[in-house]
C-alpha cells in the first residue's frame, strides 16, 4: 500500500464513495464517522494523513482539527479538510494542511494526497544541507524568514508583496526566473518561493518549479504556485510537480490575502518541521555508523564502503590494498590498567591513525582493538610503506592514561596484516571484497604468530 489514510465524514454515502476512490489509488483507507470516533482511531491506526469531510455530527471540522493539533504527538499530522467560503479561513487557522473545495475532484483531492505523501516525516530521507556563513555583523542582520517572489511582469510580483505584507513578517524580495536560479546556483535560497504558474510563456513558471526542485541548494524550500483562475486545471500538474501549495492569483481582497498568508505560512511551517526530521535523520545515520568511544566509522560503514571502493578500483583498473591493524596484548592493558586506560589508548590510536592517512583513505574500528585501513590506488609497496610507518609512531610515542590510572603513560604496539588488489591481475583471478579482507586477516594472524609488533603482507598472487 502506497499509505494509510483515515477519512472522517458524518455522511454514510461520502465515506464510502471517498473509500473506494482512494483505495483504487491503491491507499489504505480507514474511516470514521465521528469526530469522537476519529480521536480514537488515530493513536491505534497511525494514519500518514487524515481527510476531514464538511459534515461531522458531534463537532465543527475545525474543532477535529484544533483537537488533533492540541497533541504533540499529532502537531505534524497532513490534515486535508473539505471546506468552502468563509470557513476556508477557520480550517487554515485550525491548522489545515491543505483545502479541498470539493471532494468529488479526483485530480485536486489525489495529487493533495500525493504531495503530503511525499513529504510524510517517515519518508524524509533526504541529505541535510550546510548553511551559509553569515557575517559577523549580527545585529544587523534580518533575522525573518526569506521569501522570494517570481514573475514575469515586476509588478504583479510587487502587487503580491503589497497585499502581503502586513499579515507575513517575511523578508520579501521579487526578482525574475533567471536571476532565482542564479541565486539557487550560488546557495542564495529563500525559505519559500511564490511562483507565477504562467509568466512569459504558459507553464514556464512550472518549469521553474521543476529546476529548482531538482537542485540540491533549493530542493528542500517552501514552493507556492500561483495561477490564474482560468488556468485552474493546472492545479494538480503543480502540486505533483512539487508545489506545497496552489494559490488564485487575485490577492487583493482582504479574505483572499488573509488566506494567501495563512496557507504561506503553513508551507513554511511544514518547511522547517521537514528541515528539523532531516536533520534528526542526518544525526540517527551519523551516530549509526560511527564507534561512540573513537569516532572513527564502524564496521557497518565501512564494510559497504570497502566493496564500493573495491568496485570503483575494478572498473577504473587501479589497485587497493586494505590494511588490518590490531594492538598488540591489548587485553593486558584492560586486565592490569583498568577500562579507562584501555579506552586512552585506543582513542590515542585512532587520532594518530587518522593523522598519518591520505584523504582518500577509509578508516575504520571494525571492533575491539581492531582497525581497517582501505587505501585506493596503492600498490604492494606503498602500501607497505605506510603500514610500517604507522607501525613505527604507534611504538616511538607512548600514549598518556587519565589521572585515576597507577601509571601515567604506556608503550603499545600494533601488528598489521595487509592484502593489494593489483591492476594486472587477470579477471578470473580478482577477488570479492570479503576475500581481500580475509587474505589481510591471515596475514595479521602470522604477524602475531611472527611475535607481533609487525607487518605481513599477503600473497604475491594479490599483489600488483
Amino acid at each position: 500500500m502506497a499509505g494509510r489514510i483515515l477519512v472522517v465524514d458524518g455522511v454514510p454515502t461520502s465515506r464510502i464513495t471517498m473509500k473506494v476512490r482512494l483505495m483504487s489509488a491503491c491507499y489504505e483507507v480507514a474511516v470514521a464517522s465521528s469526530g469522537v470516533e476519529a480521536l480514537r482511531m488515530i493513536p491505534v491506526l497511525q494514519p500518514q494523513i487524515v481527510l476531514i469531510g464538511a459534515s461531522l455530527p458531534d463537532m465543527p471540522s475545525d474543532q477535529l482539527c484544533l483537537e488533533l493539533r492540541s497533541r504533540p504527538e499529532r502537531a505534524d499530522l497532513p490534515i486535508i479538510m473539505q471546506a468552502k467560503g468563509p470557513d476556508r479561513i477557520a480550517a487554515l487557522r485550525a491548522g489545515a494542511s491543505a483545502l479541498i473545495d470539493d471532494l468529488d475532484d479526483d485530480l485536486i483531492l489525489l495529487a493533495r494526497v500525493r504531495g503530503l505523501m511525499r513529504n510524510d516525516p517517515a519518508g524524509e530521507g533526504a541529505v541535510l544541507q550546510g548553511c551559509l556563513a553569515e557575517p559577523s555583523t549580527e545585529f544587523l542582520r534580518d533575522t525573518r524568514s526569506r521569501a522570494v517572489f517570481v514573475s514575469g511582469q515586476p509588478a504583479t510580483a510587487l502587487g503580491w508583496r503589497h497585499a502581503l505584507q502586513g499579515r507575513l513578517d517575511f523578508n520579501m524580495k521579487v526578482c525574475d526566473a533567471e536571476r532565482a536560479l542564479s541565486d539557487a546556483a550560488r546557495g542564495d535560497v529563500p525559505e519559500l518561493y511564490l511562483i507565477a504558474a504562467d509568466m512569459h510563456q504558459p507553464g514556464d513558471g512550472l518549469r521553474l518549479l521543476s529546476e529548482l526542485r531538482s537542485r540540491p541548494l533549493s530542493r528542500d524550500a517552501a514552493f507556492v504556485i500561483v495561477l490564474r483562475p482560468e488556468r485552474g486545471d493546472m492545479t494538480a500538474v503543480a502540486l505533483d510537480l512539487g508545489a506545497g501549495d496552489v494559490l488564485p492569483s487575485d490577492m487583493s481582497g482582504p479574505g483572499a490575502a488573509t488566506e494567501a498568508a495563512i496557507r504561506i505560512e503553513a508551507q513554511l511551517s511544514r518547511k522547517r518541521q521537514s528541515d528539523l526530521r532531516r536533520q534528526e535523520n542526518q544525526r540517527n545515520i551519523l551516530w549509526a555508523m560511527t564507534d561512540p568511544l573513537t569516532g572513527l566509522h564502524n564496521r557497518r560503514y565501512a564494510l559497504p564502503r570497502l566493496a564500493q571502493l573495491f568496485d570503483q578500483m575494478i572498473g577504473e583498473e587501479s589497485s587497493l590494498a586494505v590494511l588490518l591493524l590490531d594492538l598488540d596484548r591489548f587485553k593486558q592493558v584492560n586486565d592490569n590498567h583498568g577500562h579507562a586506560a584501555g579506552d586512552a589508548v585506543l582513542r590515542n590510536v585512532a587520532q594518530r591513525l587518522a593523522l598519518a592517512l591520505p584523504p582518500d583513505a577509509l578508516l575504520a574500528r571494525m571492533g575491539g582493538e581492531e582497525f581497517l585501513i582501505a587505501l585506493p590506488h596503492h600498490s604492494a609497496q606503498s602500501a607497505l610503506a605506510v603500514a610500517e610507518e604507522i607501525r613505527l609512531q604507534i611504538q616511538s610515542t607512548p600514549v598518556r592514561l587519565p589521572s585515576e590510572c597507577q601509571i601515567s603513560e604506556i608503550q603499545v604496539s600494533l601488528s598489521a596484516g595487509v592484502a593489494v588488489l593489483g591492476c594486472g591481475q587477470a579477471e578470473i583471478d580478482i577477488p570479492a571484497p570479503e576475500h581481500l579482507l580475509a587474505h589481510a586477516d591471515r596475514a595479521l594472524l602470522n604477524a602475531k604468530a611472527m611475535g607481533r609488533n609487525r607487518i605481513v603482507i599477503a600473497a604475491s598472487a594479490l599483489a600488483a
